[in-house]
């Protein structure tokens, strides 16, 4: 009796300590008296008036104080009654104890009841239910020792005591049914995650997604609005400044521990318990057998209370193993996976915000701008470049959040397996050990010893293997990335079938790894399949024959035991191996993360000002000085609040010294002093007004490669500053801007894709400059704005924008060829060369000492800007813009006027990912079918698996043969074996032991029989289920081979319209996420969810075994599964689609904030991409949670369900005396796996359906229209004069878009050459597009040397002309790789092109030599857009020069932009087209080279026909005929002299040529040009 007192002591202490919070908060109540508040916020967002009113938690209150009244009622009864009935001194202080501690549950009660604060009240329910469960377990346990004596003689204690213990139970429950808080919502109105809104019990099961689940059913999809936002512990913004606010100095790995270190000990806390938990039902069944076989034995056909108790144990230890390894899964995802993920993501992008710029590329030993040759894989030099190259690749960076921080966050989630498989291991062993014996076990775990050395040589060749795939992935991926960058240039040059060749090459030697890695993963899981069936038969048969028999209950638990051991020994080397890919992938992102900062290399100071400074483009700490191009002892002064212009020729760094006043170089020695802007968040932009607009020391940058977000126009100029109508339009006007916006489908709110690649070059570049202009900067730093703009444009934009009231009194410095046109308001003048600044100062002085003329002398060939230059010109009139059209990049929005814009929407350019609704289409099934082999692969595989799952089935049987075909004296022998087993003394295991007799059955079949056929069974089971394994890995290369074939000839040859509004990184996405799901998930997940329905069968095959009345209970069981599958799979499968279209947009604006960085830092709109990044991110995030969840939520239910069919299978054994302990032990081995074959098979197909959706996506690529293949082969000679006829030609962007070329009729003949000219959207481009057959003809021809090019095959028509476009396209690899990229040319033909471009000097050779800076040459590093270069030098010594062998990066980005125009210039010259288009292909170079090209052309092209569409008069002045082109008509053609006329002629007279001639600035020179006084760039006074 006295442990009665103690237990009732223990629990009225237990119950006071968490009364102690609950009586403080009544304290703290009624000496407060706090009124409920009508407002709630808290870390995670702020609840509204109305989510507050709906919340209640009157009902859960209310049921609290009444259960605790009534449990406290209950016990003063019984305790007043035993004191009434003198029971016994231990009972009478036991019973008061309890109703003490009811006391004080009764006093939590009215503390949770008088708090209004929410928060407060769910946690002291919390304390209230451990209260509730220490009550109800003490007078459980008091109730268990007394029940006797009171049925006997005290029935209305007994009474008391049960009614008590009920209403404790009901207690527990309403005290974790308060809800914790109102709907919290976030600053945007969007609700909050509810899984620290609802009530502990909701949350405990998993309830919280069911409203999302119910819209999911309703609408047979999700969007991301619908899905509930994450709260601050998943935030990316919360997690970050978390992360960098602890300041974390150690390596990367353990910062991250120990940020989350929480969880991890909560999550290694449980898995541990798991371990425990996870053998608790093989304990079960293990006593329901020992029972059967005692039936058995002796004979009875009732079975005691005593084996009942084991069939609701069983079903307990089902629900609560399956609770607690949903929890930990969940707790593994939610607090663990997700948060580790969106981490590492913003850490990195917030970096990339203010990491060095260093983009270029770095010789590797023998590197000579080809591939890597494949033997060089395994080099350790390689890695080490691999490793650089992580630093400076965009791609790579990208990579950095696309898969490494994936692999980080992933091993963060399922860490714990590995503790877990050694905690299960040990818990495992001792189990064993209990059931066979020492020696049974070690000679099974013999088998496994021998099988180890297998195990980890293959994990090791798969962790190579697997870093040799991901190497050749970033290969594929910089492939890919390339070829759809330069599309364009692909496709003119008719160059898809060399690049679709390329691509497959990186793509076969991906292939190559995947196939290495998937033949490591046959012979691992070969291991893993094999080990336990080995283990197990090695065991078994050593128990059997040291015992001589073998019962049911040892052999069907240790069956059990083992495997449950199957997965954690599988799990063990691929866990190794995801180690070591996330440890790899945290050394790459912390490497990353330590790598360096942008310094503060500027000081403060009144002027933009250079003193003795000498600077070089940022490079690695390891870049010697001498291949770095360096410009030495500036001292430059930019007048303050003036005009001040760089010039230079082309390479000589003026976008180095741009980047230098931005801060984005490296400051070898002096100083560079520029005024300091206030910080973002002190400039007040939402309270700017116009008469403190400009802020004196903000910078806005034009960058010489114009960066424009994926975004309006509109959009796109105020930049994120307040819209301000006034500045707005004046802005678009003076950069002429205006006719533009008119022409534009949707006007400002017509949407730009990414890179502005629906607008023209000219668009682009003053759509740029004109966000500079709104801008409140006090400091325009521009890079050569006029290179793309018509000269009245230019004057125009000098005038009305730099010069006119926007302009004035700002800092402007700009880098511009055009010195003659901006030096009369020009104030101070740099001309850069040699690696210095050859002169520098107000142009004043330069003026007085004869400097000024000299350096016009080298920019503009004495350009004539005089005072009969026509200032009115009108460029935002009818007729006037820049020249390039609209219609360039071959949009069809750009052409249409909108009549009424405010009554349409506007267009969207990049439409929104396409997602399908619903299953996934049969037609997909089908083509994944039969790309894989058809049912010539299928039927085959299927027969593999079915003959895998009936060996397993008949492994089984067999055992229960084995078992049942002992007599009942063996039963009887057998438990007397076993059961010294259990003792594990010394004795038994000793040789000296008699050795047991093994016994035959009647039919006088001994050991040996059984055993041979078990062992034989074990062995086909390994070998058909690796086979299986293999087949199916083979046919998932092949369907994955011909898939990525057809997606790659079809986006290769997809019309240019499609490729242009979809962005590269959806593409991207096909064909690196979907690919690599394809490559190496899909056929896993088809292959296990196959095998696990096929077991799920089994399972139901084995209860049937037992009584034909189960089939019934599995057909209920398996409708109520359907259903929660069902319900799952409504919610998992958009959820799915929803998290591959999510994760585009982080991969997009991630990429596009790189590409631009240097704009945006110069505007100092670094926070705002990383606050839009944030948003990206969690977008990412609520779908991966909310995908999990669903996963949570249908785990839970399988497994309760899973519970019920063992508890019930388990009753209807015991309630059949005629079961025989054999078949019982085959059945209950076979029902334990109900739930956990519904939940993998439901799993699987949702994995399926989700890695199907992969699929889906690629087939539907492989599925887009492409270009016309159609048409007949010109002879090898065509065209062989290059005559051109253009009849009748009308030509529109879409069927349903009006015509933009429009009855065209012109001829050109044999080598003609014909300039091109006309106003925005006359057609120019469009007509360039329709000869190389972008645009078809709706009527009329294209006639090239007789033959109809609509007649042409598409290859054949492009690979014959060639255009040199106005942004020029180079890919990775050499010089003499771009201009030769199949080997055709000998390097001396090569060095020629060069030297006709003027690259290399005449006197050049193949090897680099420094370049006079007489020349009009170039080097590797100059004049780089400062937007994504790795720059190369000056041609001066000290600084590297150009040659074949100089590398290329992606893009060409490491040279300038003029450099980039003259090696596609070369690039034409090898080729000696006959027919070749240049649209201003010379824009970007100096006025001097330009001369000297336009001249090379003239002699080069002597024999080919070149039509020219140029900003330039001067350069087309003296062309064979001149085309000019009028709203998509000819307005004029012919000969310069017939299209200007008679010198008298009056104005009104003036043709078109005529007049633009006269407005351009060149009048005079134009005139002499025209009449063959002066050759085209050639010096001539007026």
């Amino acid at each position: 009796m006295p442990q009665e007192i103690i237990s009732s002591g223990v629990a009225l202490g237990i119950v006071a300590l968490c009364s102690i919070s609950g009586t403080c908060t009544l304290i703290r109540q009624l000496r407060h008296r706090e009124p409920k508040s009508n407002w709630y916020e808290d870390a995670d967002g702020k609840s509204t008036p109305e989510a507050v009113a709906s919340f209640s938690s009157r009902l859960p209150k209310s049921q609290i104080v009444l259960f605790s009244v009534a449990g406290c009622g209950l016990s003063i009864a019984e305790s007043v009654l035993g004191t009434l009935r003198h029971q016994s001194h231990e009972i009478f202080l036991s019973n008061w104890l309890s109703t003490a501690a009811w006391c004080l549950v009764v006093l939590q009660s009215i503390s949770i009841s008088a708090s209004h604060d929410s928060v407060r009240s769910y946690k002291l329910g919390v304390f209230t239910l451990f209260s509730a469960f220490i009550v109800a377990a003490m007078r459980l346990s008091q109730g268990a020792s007394l029940a006797s004596s009171l049925w006997s003689s005290h029935r209305e204690f007994l009474g008391l005591r049960i009614a008590e213990l009920v209403v404790a139970i009901f207690l527990a429950f309403a005290s974790i049914s308060l809800p914790r808080r109102p709907d919290v919502f976030d600053e945007k109105g969007r609700r909050i995650d509810r899984q620290y809104t609802i009530s502990a019990f909701r949350r405990s099961i998993f309830e919280w997604p069911i409203d999302l689940l119910n819209i999911a059913a309703m609408k047979k999809d999700l969007d991301l609005g619908d899905m509930d936002r994450p709260d601050h512990y998943t935030r990316a913004d919360k997690l970050s400044q978390s992360f960098t606010g602890k300041n974390f100095k150690g390596p990367l790995w353990w910062s991250l521990i120990v940020a989350h270190k929480g969880a991890f000990t909560l999550q290694w806390t449980l898995t541990a318990l798991t371990s425990v938990l996870n053998f608790t039902p093989q304990w079960c069944i293990l006593n329901l057998l020992r029972g059967l076989e005692k039936r058995a034995a002796e004979g009875e056909s009732h079975i005691g209370p005593d084996v009942w108790i084991w069939v609701v144990w069983l079903g307990v230890a089902i629900v609560a193993q399956s609770w607690m390894e949903n929890y930990l899964f969940w707790l593994s995802m939610g607090d663990l996976c997700v948060p580790v993920r969106s981490q590492l993501s913003t850490l990195i992008f917030e970096k990339s915000m203010r990491r060095k710029d260093v983009k270029g590329v770095k010789k590797q030993k023998g590197d000579d701008g080809a591939a890597s040759d494949d033997s060089n894989d395994n080099n350790d030099d390689e890695d080490e470049d691999e490793a650089e190259a992580i630093q400076k690749s965009k791609q790579s960076t990208i990579n950095l959040i696309g898969v490494d921080a994936k692999r980080a966050s992933d091993f963060a989630c399922y860490n714990n397996f590995i503790p877990g498989s050694f905690f299960k291991l040990i818990v495992s062993l001792f189990f064993l050990a209990h059931l066979l014996g020492i020696r049974a076990l070690l000679a099974g775990f013999a088998t496994i010893v021998l099988l180890f050395p297998v195990n980890v040589y293959y994990s090791k060749k798969y962790s190579d293997a697997q870093d040799r795939l991901m190497k050749a992935r970033d290969q594929k991926m910089g492939v890919v990335t390339e070829a759809l960058q330069g599309i364009r240039q692909i496709k003119f040059a008719a160059l898809e079938p060399q690049w679709e060749s390329k691509i497959n090459g990186v793509r076969e030697k991906e292939l190559k790894n995947v196939w290495e890695v998937f033949m490591c993963d046959v012979i691992l899981i070969g291991v893993w399949i094999c080990s336990p069936i080995i283990l197990a038969a090695a065991a078994l048969a050593t128990y059997a024959v040291m015992e001589g028999s073998l019962s049911p209950s040892v052999a069907f638990v240790s069956l059990g035991v083992f495997k449950a051991l199957e997965v954690t020994l599988s799990v063990v080397p691929e866990l190794m191996t995801n180690f070591l890919d996330a440890w790899v992938s945290m050394k790459r992102i912390d490497k990353y993360l330590q790598g360096d900062e942008m310094q503060k290399i500027t000081t403060e100071g009144p002027e933009v000002s250079f003193d003795s400074a000498t600077i070089a483009w940022p490079v690695d700490d390891d870049t010697p000085n001498e291949e770095r191009f360096i410009l030495r002892d500036l001292s430059i002064t930019f007048p303050k609040g003036q005009l001040s212009v760089i010039s230079g020729k082309t390479g000589t760094g003026k976008s180095l010294l741009l980047a230098a006043v931005l801060g984005e170089v490296d400051l070898l020695s002096g100083t560079i002093s520029v005024p300091c802007a206030p910080a973002l968040e002190d400039r007040h932009d939402d309270k700017a007004n116009a008469s403190d607009w400009i802020i004196p020391g903000a910078v806005a940058y034009v960058a010489q490669i114009p960066w424009i977000e994926n975004a309006t126009v509109r959009d796109n100029i105020i930049f994120g500053l307040p819209f301000d109508e006034a500045r707005y339009r004046a802005t678009v006007d003076a950069c002429a801007l205006t006719k533009d916006l008119k022409m534009l489908s949707d006007g400002e709110y017509t949407e730009i894709g990414a890179n502005g690649i629906n607008l023209s070059g000219g668009q682009k570049w003053r759509m740029t400059l004109a966000r500079a202009i709104y801008s409140r900067a006090g400091i325009l730093v521009m890079d050569d704005i006029f290179s793309a703009v018509d000269a009245h444009v230019g004057r125009h934009i000098f005038e009305k924008c730099l010069c006119g009231p926007l302009g004035e009194g700002r800092t402007r410095i700009l880098v511009t060829h055009h010195v003659a046109l901006c030096s009369p308001k020009t104030s101070y003048l740099v001309e850069l060369g040699d690696g210095r600044a050859l002169h520098s100062g107000l142009l004043s002085e330069l003026r007085g000492d004869g400097t000024l003329e000299r350096i016009k002398s080298h920019e503009q060939s004495q350009q004539q800007i005089q005072d009969d230059e026509r200032d009115t010109t009108a460029v935002n009139s009818e007729g006037d813009s820049e020249s390039d059209d609209l219609d360039e990049q071959g949009n069809g929005n750009t052409l249409s006027k909108a009549t009424s814009k405010t009554a349409v929407p506007p267009k969207i350019f990049v439409e929104e990912e396409a997602r399908d609704i619903g299953a996934v289409k049969t037609r997909v099934y089908a083509a994944f079918i039969r790309e894989s082999g058809g049912f010539a692969f299928w039927l085959p595989l299927m027969g593999l698996f079915l003959l895998t799952e009936a060996i397993f089935l008949g492994r089984s049987w067999w055992l229960k043969i084995w078992t049942g075909s002992y007599n009942e004296e063996q039963y009887v022998n057998a438990h007397g074996g076993h059961g010294r087993a259990y003792d594990f003394s010394i004795q038994h295991t000793s040789p000296l032991n008699t050795t047991p007799q093994l016994h035959a059955d009647s039919h006088g079949r001994g050991l040996g029989f059984y055993l041979g056929i078990y062992v034989a069974l074990a062995m086909a089971a390994s070998i058909v289920a690796t086979l299986r394994i293999y087949v199916s890995y083979f046919g998932s290369i092949h369907a994955s081979q011909k898939l990525f074939a057809k997606a790659n000839f079809v986006v290769l040859r997809a019309p240019l319209r499609w490729l242009d509004t979809v962005p590269v990184g959806r593409i991207l996405n096909r064909f690196t996420a979907d690919f690599s799901t394809l490559d190496s998930n899909l056929m896993n997940s088809l292959s296990f969810g196959l095998h696990d329905f096929l077991q799920l069968m089994g399972v139901v095959v084995a209860g049937i075994l037992v009584s034909p009345s189960i089939i019934l209970l599995a057909l209920v069981l398996l409708a109520i599964c359907l259903y929660y599958a069902l319900r799952y799979l409504e919610g998992a499968r958009p959820a799915k689609r929803l998290e591959s279209t999510s994760k585009s947009p982080v991969f997009e604006t991630f990429g596009s904030a790189l590409t631009g960085v240097t704009t945006v830092r110069a505007y100092d709109r670094a926070p705002v991409f990383v606050t839009r990044m944030h948003e990206k991110i969690d977008d990412y995030s609520t779908t991966t949670w909310n995908l999990w969840l669903f996963n949570r939520w249908m785990g839970l239910r399988m497994a309760f369900v899973g519970s019920v069919f063992a508890v019930i299978v388990a009753a209807i054994i015991l309630l059949t005396p005629s079961m025989e302990p054999s078949l019982a032990g085959f059945a209950l081995a076979f029902s334990l796996e109900f739930s956990q074959c519904v939940i993998w098979t439901v799993r699987h197909y949702a994995n399926i359906e989700m890695n199907m959706n992969a699929a889906e996506r690629i087939v539907e690529y492989t599925e887009l229209p492409t270009e016309s293949l159609a048409g007949t082969s010109p002879p090898a000679s065509w065209p062989a004069e290059g005559r051109l006829d253009v009849k009748d030609l009308v030509v529109s962007y879409a069927d349903d878009l009006p015509p933009v070329l429009k009855g065209l009729n012109f001829e050109v003949k044999k080598n003609e050459r014909v300039g091109i000219i006309g106003r925005t959207g006359a057609g120019k481009s469009s007509l360039t597009l329709a000869l190389f057959r972008f645009l078809e003809a709706r009527e009329g021809s294209i006639v090239i040397d007789g033959l109809d090019v609509s007649k042409v095959k598409l290859h054949d028509l492009r690979s014959r002309l060639a255009i040199i476009p106005q942004d020029p396209v180079l890919f990775s690899g050499t010089i003499r790789s771009n201009l030769d990229p199949f080997d055709q040319q000998t390097d001396d033909v090569l060095i020629e092109s060069l030297r006709r471009v003027h690259l290399v000097p005449e006197s050049g050779a193949a090897t680099p030599v420094p370049l006079p800076h007489q020349q009009p040459n170039l080097s590797t590093l100059a004049d780089g857009p400062s937007e994504n270069q790795t720059r190369s030098g000056a041609s001066t010594p000290g600084n590297p020069t150009l040659s074949l062998s100089t590398l290329v990066s992606e893009g060409g980005l490491n040279l300038s932009q003029g450099q980039r125009q003259l090696l596609c210039l070369a690039r034409a010259i090898v080729a000696r087209p006959k027919v070749m288009v240049l649209d201003e292909a010379t824009s970007a170079v100096d006025m001097a080279t330009d001369a000297l090209i336009q001249s090379s052309i003239r002699h080069e092209f002597g024999d080919s026909t070149l039509l020219v569409i140029a900003h330039r008069l001067s350069t087309i002045a003296d062309f064979d005929r001149i085309l000019v082109l009028s709203d998509g008509m000819v307005a004029e053609y012919g000969t310069p002299r017939e299209l200007w006329g008679g010198e008298g002629t009056e104005t009104e007279k003036w043709g078109v040529f005529r007049g633009m001639c006269e407005e351009s600035g060149e009048r005079y020179h134009l005139r002499d040009v025209v009449f063959g006084k002066t050759e085209a760039g050639s010096s001539s006074e007026s």
